[in-house]
């Protein structure tokens, strides 16, 4: 079982009266799960879509059977929480159209397993340099990708938040997929678009070579806030202090 220090936050920001972004942290079985969503939808529905997500995502979790590897629980759990939404936009006039991102990590022994869907970032410090886990599943990061547009062009860009996924939006969603190990000193940065939109790389990596995860979560919302935040703001920090050894290769998986 890993040795972790954890800590989440989550702001409404400078301009927004309400927090449509959602954190949860859950025990699992030898290890902790984790996640963050990031909600749309007008009527409030962005935050029932954000919570709804978190909810589902810790049930299934505790209910699916023990002898399933961790990646294929915490995938099924997404699909549920994809499936749950999507019905209750339909049954539920006030709340039609509602959907949410969502990246969702488990360290589990000595391996880290995360599902994600959307523009929500999950990154990993690692002996000094820090790599962003997560592909943002919208036009503008499909771009980058496809190395039409430059990283410094898509960071302003008018379209950075258009998503080509999302949970609820659709019966069926893609679901990205990593299983990794992890080591003693790894440090995982999970948040929403309201941060990594403010906050560069290099201000991330200070901050969290520099701080515990309770003070750093601290100091970036506050840098976020001094910036204006015109979103909401959510960010949690996981550091492994210690682990038992690892035993797989870094590996993705497109789920659909």
């Amino acid at each position: 079982m890993p040795e972790l220090d954890f800590f989440q936050l989550t702001d409404p920001g400078c301009v927004r009266a309400e927090n449509e972004d959602a954190v949860g942290h859950w025990a699992h079985e030898d290890g902790l799960c984790f996640a963050v969503a990031d909600g749309l939808g007008g009527h409030n529905a962005g935050e029932v879509a954000s919570s709804l997500a978190l909810e589902v995502i810790s049930e299934e979790m505790e209910r699916a059977p023990g002898s399933w590897p961790v990646a294929k629980r915490l995938r099924r759990a997404v699909q549920e929480a994809n499936l749950r939404i999507y019905n209750k936009s339909l049954a539920v006039v006030e709340l039609r159209g509602m959907c949410t991102t969502l990246t969702a990590s488990a360290l589990v022994g000595g391996e880290l397993v995360a599902a994600h869907v959307g523009d929500c970032r999950l990154f990993m410090l690692r002996e000094g340099a820090l790599s962003q886990l997560t592909k943002d599943h919208t036009w503008v990061g499909e771009q980058v990708q496809y190395g039409l547009l430059t990283p410094e062009r898509a960071r302003n860009h008018p379209r950075r938040s258009q998503l080509t996924r999302s949970l609820g939006r659709e019966l069926i969603v893609g679901i990205d997929v990593l299983a990794m190990p992890i080591q003693a000193g790894d440090v995982l940065l999970q948040c929403s678009d309201g941060m990594h939109t403010l906050v560069t790389e290099s201000e991330m990596l200070a901050t969290m070579g520099a701080s515990k995860p309770e003070k750093g979560c601290h100091a970036l919302i506050e840098l976020a806030r001094e910036r204006g935040a015109k979103d909401n703001v959510s960010i949690q920090i996981a550091t492994v202090v210690s682990c038992p050894p690892p035993a797989a290769r870094p590996r993705w998986w497109f789920m659909r």
